[in-house]
């Protein structure tokens, strides 16, 4: 075995030996009734030495501390079942200043806050309290709720990650509030907003594998904006390596898409993307084997992967031409399955994915030097990366997938923006008499005769979208739509006044008093539009519509502007817009340099156990 091996490793080997072997240290001879230490066989000191290849000493001081810790095990289970005291074991990961162990026991009742869990951990590790997050079971544990409501069980594993200095100083600005905090508000105020913003660079596009936006309810389409938006900061913080933080973040975003329908989550690779990057920062933060939710995150992983992809691709090959890029997805996955299966003691299959991850890993390689000539004729790094690989290295066929890909990227943005422009027209059109919005294309197919614009949008709301009525009133009654070819004014907000001399003047035509004031209200005092209008209408003004239906408003909430605050848009620019990549395939950009020591690691570690 290697010399450099660690204290964790050696406890973990030989404790896989003893589980083999059925040998149970809290029992006699190797435990006395008291809980002392009873004898260990020289043969089995012996046995365990020359198999792991460490000196007699070490094997011995190892099977005491295992021993201890099933004793200590056992204990605590009674106290709990006694007395309701529960024992959680705490590891310390991140930026950790503390100068004990990183590995301790809390005993607490389970009644007790998330708050009084952080005061406890923060009395033992002497860090402060407001630079910690506690994780347990895949999620971030709250201060103000309850322990047992918040998945935490006796002989639960609680993640501690401790925030460094910089970014603690950073969550103290803006009245103190918390980054975190900030980032989760200015992700919901961009979610709320509408798709068809006026603000596009606001807006997250949600859409299928190959680009295309998909239509979802709003309450979906916020819930999974939300999520995105917080998955790419989460991972955009695992590109620099600040791991807490990442986890932090990613376990939001998990939250939000689980506000989702389930067939919803499994329609795209979202949610499976994100779960395989939890479970690689468990993996960077070294907790890979002590948290219960990663395999179950890899088998839905696993799972999605194979319904959006194919069992062997296929489904990706179609849709997209290749499935090159997403293979650095599978090589992730392989990795991590494989050191579950290490901890589970499966060292066959663990041996056969690890292969797995490296055979893909190692068909996934890019020569720099063809790497940099790609970049060196004006392309990014992360997309002629991924053409590179999907053509097999040929740099001229990169280039060309490249052009190929933001050609269509072009016309996908250009569809969009149309589709946009005429939902915001449809908002300024306003609706018709029985409520529904006038139709688009019955009011550019009028546009398209020459006919004016606003007396079309007037025709169409009067006959109900009716496109031979409306054609009818245009030709033979144009004088019907006077009054409402000027939506552009609000007649309630004019300030001018009405005079005795006005009035007179149009009641000298002909008209009442009363409809002559009401009409010159209308017309904002233009007695010449004024006389015309009510000529046209026989002397009997319509009524107005309220002003929720008249052209540019709406009484439908889905409708309404949601316009960002000033600290909002502040937020946005600091902490979220930075962090959301233009490419959207920058999640399959992979270099595999960690993923490539990972498996030199644990195929390592394999191999000492084969000796």
């Amino acid at each position: 075995m290697a010399s450099n091996v660690t204290e964790e490793e050696i406890l973990d080997l030989l404790r896989q030996q003893l589980n083999s072997e059925k040998i149970k240290l809290w029992l006699s001879p190797y435990t006395l009734e008291d809980g002392d230490a009873g004898e260990y066989p020289e043969a089995l000191i012996v046995k365990y030495s020359s198999s792991l290849n460490l000196p007699k000493e070490v094997i011995a001081e190892a099977i005491e501390n295992l021993r201890q810790h099933a004793v200590t095990k056992l204990a605590a289970r009674k106290k709990f079942q006694q007395q309701g005291i529960a024992t959680l074991k705490v590891k310390l990961s991140g930026n950790t200043d503390s100068n004990g162990s990183k590995t301790f026991d809390v005993e607490m009742k389970l009644d007790a806050s998330g708050f009084d869990l952080k005061k406890r951990i923060s009395d033992q590790s002497k860090m402060p309290a407001e630079s910690l997050k506690l994780i347990s079971c895949g999620h971030v544990i709250e201060d103000d709720r309850q322990l047992s409501h918040q998945w935490v069980r006796h002989n639960s594993q609680v993640m501690v990650i401790c925030l460094s200095e910089g970014e603690m100083e950073a969550r103290s600005q803006e009245e103190q509030a918390s980054r975190l905090a900030r980032t989760k508000d200015a992700a919901q105020a961009l979610a709320n907003r509408k798709e068809d913003s006026d603000h596009d660079n606001y807006f997250i596009q949600i859409a299928d594998q190959d680009g295309k936006p998909l239509e979802l309810p709003d309450g979906e389409r916020r819930a999974l904006s939300m999520a995105m938006m917080l998955n790419e900061k989460g991972r955009a913080c695992l590109k620099r390596k600040q791991y807490g933080e990442a986890l932090v973040l990613l376990l939001e975003a998990d939250g939000a898409f689980k506000l989702c329908r389930s067939e919803i989550l499994t329609a795209v690779d979202n949610y499976a993307v994100l779960c395989l990057d939890i479970v690689w920062c468990y993996l960077c933060l070294e907790n890979v084997s002590e948290l219960p939710d990663a395999e179950s995150r890899l088998t839905m992983c696993q799972d999605c992967f194979r319904r959006s992809y194919g069992d062997n691709l296929e489904r990706l090959a179609g849709i997209k031409g290749d499935s090159s890029r997403e293979l650095a997805l599978y090589v992730r996955l392989y990795l991590l399955q494989g050191i579950l299966a290490f901890y589970h003691q499966q060292h066959n299959l663990a041996l056969t994915l690890l292969n797995k991850a490296e055979t893909t890993l190692n068909s996934l390689q890019v020569d720099e030097s063809k790497l940099m000539q790609v970049v060196s004729m004006g392309f990014d790094i992360s997309e002629a990366r991924l053409c590179l690989r999907a053509t097999g290295g040929n740099v001229s066929n990169a280039i060309t997938k490249i052009t190929e890909r933001r050609e269509r990227k072009k016309e996908i943005i250009e569809k969009e923006k149309e589709k946009r422009q005429k939902k915001r027209l449809a908002l300024k059109l306003g609706k018709t008499a029985d409520g529904q919005k006038v139709n688009i294309e019955i009011y550019e197919s009028l546009v398209g005769m020459g006919f004016p614009t606003s007396a079309v949008a007037a025709s169409l709301r009067q006959t109900n979208n009716d496109l031979h009525r409306a054609l009818e009133l245009l030709q033979e009654q144009p004088e019907l739509l006077q009054l409402a070819t000027d939506p552009d004014e609000d007649d309630d907000d004019w300030k001018g006044v009405i005079t005795d001399s006005m009035i007179a003047m149009v009641t000298e035509v002909g008209f009442q008093p009363l409809i002559a004031r009401e009409a010159l209200q209308r017309y904002r005092g233009n007695i010449e539009k004024t006389v015309q209008a009510l000529f046209a209408c026989g002397g009997v003004l319509p009524p107005r519509p309220s002003k929720e239906d008249r052209p540019g408003t709406s009484r439908d909430n889905d409708e309404v502007e949601i316009e960002l605050t000033e600290e909002q848009k502040k937020a946005v620019e600091e902490l979220i817009k930075p962090d959301i990549p233009e490419n959207e395939e920058d999640y399959l950009d992979l270099t595999l340099d960690d993923e490539a020591k990972f498996i030199e690691q644990y195929k390592t570690m394999l191999a000492s156990l084969r000796k």
